[in-house]
């Protein structure tokens, strides 16, 4: 990591972590130290850094919406210009992880048998350890190169298990235990898809899985054609392309064509703190910006009786 890097985040307290004690490259018995381990990403996976980055900048400030310190611990391991790459930190992939965990945290009080997490598309997400309740399942679904990282940075636990696969392949589904109402998050996912994609990728969960629970986020269509023209966040780094975009009121009638899913809450990044998005909310108040610019947090349950 860069000293630029470093002088936007805070010193943490060391406290132990379950992260991966990585040996240096010429095979000795050392520990890894700050910024030796190396990760090659690209495309969709690479943005697992983007957020890894914006949680750790989080949990430097003395407002901060999430307390994640493992990833303020990796950010410091991973050889990897963060701040060059992503520039400075945002809030509002702490505000998509902040309310994920409230909605998980919610769902474990309401499960009389052991919980289950499915997470798709997780990258490095620290949440099973800022969630995690004693009993939780948790199922972690993505691709091969994005586990690999995971593998090597973060440690085992023996209630998560981790699904090489692509959240289209139906296959994953067969790693949640028979008779599970997950909770499935699928949080900066489905914007890499296509609609019909996310259609029947909901279609499939409501099928399978009745009185699951799913969250996911949604940028507006002005930000996807910005991506497919190429969106360069940085003169380091240009974000993948994001085919599916929707405006925040076309939502609920979007998840209405899927049968047996209905929408519990559409809301804008502006919506769950707004004394940290001061601009944004103000300006989401207006129903013709919030609707062509806002992006947008879902919650959805599955029917009980599925689709």
């Amino acid at each position: 990591m860069t000293r630029r890097a470093l002088q936007l985040l805070s010193t943490q307290d060391p406290i132990p972590l379950p992260l991966v004690e990585t040996e240096v490259a010429h095979g000795g018995d050392d520990i890894a130290s700050e910024g030796s381990a190396p990760v090659n990403l690209s495309g969709v996976p690479e943005t697992m850094l983007w957020t890894l980055w914006n949680r750790a900048a989080e949990t430097a400030r003395e407002d901060r919406l999430i307390v994640d310190p493992m990833a303020t611990e990796l950010v410091g391991r991973i050889d990897y210009d963060f701040a060059g790459h992503f520039g400075k930190p945002s809030v509002f992939h702490p505000i998509r992880a902040r309310v994920c965990d409230d909605l998980i945290r919610a769902y474990f009080e309401q499960c009389d048998k052991g919980p289950t997490v499915v997470a798709l598309g997780e990258g490095l997400e620290t949440q099973f350890w800022r969630v995690d309740d004693g009993r939780v399942q948790w199922v972690s679904v993505d691709l091969p190169e994005a586990l690999d990282v995971r593998r090597r940075l973060l440690a085992d636990h023996d209630r998560i298990r981790l699904v090489e696969a692509s959240a289209l392949d139906p296959d994953w589904m067969d790693a949640v235990p028979v008779g599970a109402a997950p909770f499935i998050s699928a949080s900066g996912l489905l914007m890499y898809f296509k609609e019909a994609d996310v259609a029947d990728l909901l279609a499939r969960i409501a099928k399978r899985f009745p009185g699951a629970e799913i969250f996911f986020d949604a940028i507006p269509p002005f930000f996807s054609r910005k991506t497919l023209r190429g969106y360069k966040v940085t003169e380091k780094y240009t974000a993948p392309q994001m085919p599916w975009g929707i405006q925040v009121n076309r939502l609920p009638l979007f998840l209405d064509r899927v049968p047996g899913i209905g929408a519990l809450s559409v809301q804008t990044y502006a919506d769950p703190f707004p004394a940290r998005t001061r601009i944004y909310a103000l300006l989401s108040q207006i129903p013709i910006l919030r609707n062509r610019l806002a992006a947008s947090l879902v919650h959805a349950r599955v029917a009980s009786g599925g689709a």
